[in-house]
């Protein structure tokens, strides 16, 4: 069963959603978005969750604040609110569609790298990650967020609201203070470095808006994981071919996705 949804947060709002159920399923995939994006990703996710689902798992995406068909606007938008969000469609599926515990991954694309890392502080029964040019590298002082300055940013905030150029919209958007905040305050590879489980990192080369260095400190941090893989992928921008057309670059990264996680043979 596939079905679209609401699942009420935990700020009294709704999140959108999508669910594949199986009635015995023996685990469950969370799949993360983007900073701006939605639970699609242009289609990605949803042909992951198909492939989990044929395989027997449970799945679900949300629609973080602000994004996709959410009806929150884009200033409620924190790293403390998407993973409220997480739990709060976690604990749904738990009730309402229980799962066996044999396979618990988490699936995050650039922020939402950033997120599935913090996840794990609530969650460590999650045995199973997926990094896509993930943002998880710490923030410093003047350390730059898509090209600002967050200490700039965090100085023009006003009622806890700061002015933010988005460069993939191009154009100015209000975030919240709380989002520049959770950047700097919370260590997105703390909770790497106790993980024993599987994880996969997957870097374009030609990332320019999240540098691979990104990949290698990931990949460092898990030094207490049971297998761990990194596929770096030449060509790549950090859009897998989605900006530049370059095919290639999206079949390799999906292919690297479903034979790590075992829903296709490598090669196919």
């Amino acid at each position: 069963m596939i079905k679209d949804l609401f699942i009420r947060s935990e700020r009294g709002t709704r999140i959108p959603a999508t669910v594949w159920i199986n009635e015995d399923a023996e685990g469950i995939l969370l799949m993360v978005h983007s900073f701006r994006s939605d639970r699609k990703e242009d289609g990605r996710y949803v042909k992951i969750a198909q492939k989990a689902y044929e395989n027997g798992l449970n799945v679900i995406g949300m629609d973080f604040p602000g994004n996709g068909e959410s009806e929150e606007a884009f200033s409620s938008y924190s790293l403390t609110s998407c993973l409220d969000d997480m739990e709060s469609c976690f604990r749904y599926m738990e009730k309402e569609h229980p799962f066996r515990k044999k396979r618990m991954i988490l699936l995050g694309y650039s922020m939402g790298g950033r997120l599935i890392s913090l996840f794990l502080e609530r969650h460590r029964e999650f045995s199973e990650l997926v990094f896509w040019a993930a943002l998880n590298r710490p923030f410093r002082e003047h350390d730059l967020f898509l090209e600002q300055d967050l200490s700039k940013l965090k100085e023009g905030c006003r009622d806890g609201i700061c002015d933010f150029y988005d460069i993939f919209e191009q154009k100015h958007e209000q975030i919240s203070e709380g989002l520049v905040d959770d950047l700097m305050e919370r260590d997105a590879l703390a909770p790497l470095r106790s993980f024993r489980g599987r994880a996969l990192i997957v870097q374009g080369l030609k990332d320019q808006t999240i540098e691979p260095e990104n990949a290698g400190q990931i990949y460092e941090a898990l030094d207490q994981c049971e297998e761990k893989k990194i596929v770096w992928i030449e060509g790549a921008d950090h859009g897998f071919g989605l900006w530049d057309g370059r095919k290639e670059d999206d079949e390799m990264l999906m292919e690297a996705t479903l034979s790590f996680l075992g829903f296709i043979e490598s090669g196919d």
